[in-house]
C-alpha cells in the first residue's frame, strides 16, 4: 500500500512540474536576455521578470511596488512588430506620472522615488490592419532595476 502511495506521489509532482512549464514563456525570457537586460547596469534587477506575449490590441497592467530613499530604472522592450507600443505610469488614484510611446525595440525611465508607494504601469499595443488573417504575436518585457540614491 505504501508503495502505491508513493507512486501517486511521484506520478502527481511530474504532473505538475510538466503543466507548469510554458515554452512560450521561456522564449519571452530569452528574448528579454538578449534585447533588454543590458540596459539595466548599474541598477541592481529586482529580481522579478514580467513578460508576456502579446497581440496589437491587447493591453496589460503591472503593478510595481517602489520604496522611498531607491532610484529606479524601469525598462520596456518589445518585439519590433509591436511598434508604437504606449506605456505610462500612475497611482491608485490615475495620476499619471509619465506616459509614452515606444519608439524602437526598447526604451528606459529613471525614477528618483521620494515616498514609497505600489504604481500601475499600463501598457497597450495599437491595433493593426491585418491583411493575412494569420494573428502574430510578440514578447513584450518589462524589468525593474534600482539602486541606493
Amino acid at each position: 500500500m505504501n508503495y502505491l502511495k508513493k507512486i501517486i506521489a511521484v506520478c502527481f509532482v511530474a504532473t505538475v512540474a510538466l503543466l507548469s512549464y510554458n515554452p512560450a514563456n521561456a522564449q519571452c525570457k530569452g528574448f528579454t536576455k538578449r534585447n533588454c537586460s543590458q540596459e539595466l547596469s548599474p541598477y541592481l534587477s529586482n529580481g522579478q521578470f514580467n513578460g508576456a506575449y502579446m497581440i496589437p490590441g491587447e493591453s496589460a497592467d503591472v503593478k510595481i511596488n517602489f520604496n522611498q530613499g531607491l532610484s529606479y530604472r524601469l525598462i520596456i522592450c518589445a518585439d519590433p512588430f509591436l511598434e508604437n507600443l504606449n506605456y505610462s505610469l500612475k497611482d491608485e488614484n490615475g495620476l499619471v506620472y509619465f506616459s509614452d510611446t515606444l519608439k524602437g525595440t526598447t526604451t528606459f525611465t529613471d525614477l528618483e522615488v521620494t515616498q514609497s508607494k505600489p504604481l500601475t504601469l499600463s501598457i497597450s499595443i495599437p491595433e493593426k490592419e491585418n491583411t493575412t488573417g494569420i494573428v502574430r504575436n510578440g514578447c513584450v518585457s518589462v524589468l525593474v532595476g534600482f539602486k541606493e540614491q
